[in-house]
């Protein structure tokens, strides 16, 4: 086996970047491993690796494993997990970080299986003592917090994206290809197509920035002042459950208990009452401003900043303030 790396990242890509969250568990690997005097390492499945190497060894990376081959050009849960468990065994790691995105969480179970070890699912934060590794994991909407400590080693984790701040460090990794045998029983299906809606959407889980519309916006067509928003300030758009069960956003756009899970900067709310089930996937944001124009509504309890108006007014209004600011900057 090679020198123990002390911690791996199994990192996910998009459009030829690394995903929000892989970076952020490398910059929280660095943490971990500078305390103990391990080392980082970083695993790349890609058809075409190079510019993703280059990404990882930006984020701080000290040794960044690869994998190049077609068989992992789209995700299939055999193939990855093949490399995956490959590169755990190259890399002899304590603690092995994955995206909790379904993808990651998908591999992460694999490997655990595989190993005979538990996973630590969609952590929020994470500490290291005397070679043990405890974690946080929100339960039951994120009321309560959980701390769980891993028992076997490698210890497995799926961080929940925005969880861990980023911070680049460029070094100067080594690289190690890693040659990997698919298992048979993998690579019986095939992809043979990917077609993606929101083709050009600023993603949920990586936005910085989301303007969130709920029941309040009244229909689909009453999303538009929402999107004018987004457009402004270059944000992702969201939706609450009351508005995918209308039909007037697609499930992709949900954010929620039922949804997906989001930590931006800052989170617009819109027209959204702030029930439990929505506060379990956004309360996380850095910064939370709601606009509803019931002064009672729920999420006034916990958002940073809150306007008591029509959203028809009020989004408009805060449209036009974003557009002259930008014009004059």
């Amino acid at each position: 086996m090679a020198e123990n790396t002390g911690i791996l990242v199994i990192a996910e890509h998009r459009d030829g970047a690394l995903a929000k969250v892989t970076l952020e568990s490398i910059s929280k690997g660095r943490a971990l491993a500078a305390a103990s005097g391990g080392h980082v390492g970083v695993l790349v499945l890609a058809a075409e690796a190079t510019p993703l190497v280059a990404a990882a060894a930006q984020a701080g990376a000290d040794r960044v494993l690869t994998v190049e081959s077609p068989e992992v050009a789209t995700y299939r849960p055999g193939p990855f997990t093949d490399a995956a468990l490959a590169a755990i065994e190259a890399a002899s790691p304590a603690l092995v970080l994955f995206a909790n995105s379904a993808d990651g969480r998908d591999v992460a179970a694999g490997c655990a299986a595989h190993l005979g070890v538990g996973v630590l699912t969609d952590i929020t934060a994470l500490e290291a003592s005397d070679g043990r590794f405890v974690a946080t994991h929100p339960c039951f909407g994120g009321s309560v917090l959980v701390q769980e400590e891993a028992t076997a080693s490698p210890a497995i984790a799926t961080v929940r994206p925005g969880a861990f701040a980023r911070e680049d460090a460029l070094g100067d990794p080594e690289i190690v290809p890693l040659a990997v045998s698919f298992g048979a029983p993998g690579l019986l299906t095939t992809v043979a197509d990917v077609v993606c809606e929101n083709a050009g959407i600023v993603n949920l889980e990586e936005a910085a920035v989301i303007v969130a519309g709920g029941r309040g916006v009244g229909s689909a067509e009453g999303f538009a002042s929402i999107q004018a928003l987004a457009d402004e300030l270059g944000a992702a758009v969201a939706a609450s459950r009351a508005v995918v069960d209308a039909g007037w956003k697609h499930h992709q756009y949900q954010v929620g208990q039922t949804g997906k899970t989001v930590s931006p900067r800052l989170y617009i709310a819109c027209g959204i009452s702030g029930s439990i089930q929505h506060r379990a996937g956004m309360q996380t944001s850095e910064y939370i401003v709601a606009i509803n124009k019931d002064a009672e509504a729920p999420i006034f309890s916990f958002a940073d900043f809150g306007v008591v108006g029509d959203l028809f007014d009020v989004v408009p209004a805060l449209t036009e303030e974003v557009r002259r600011r930008k014009a004059a900057s």
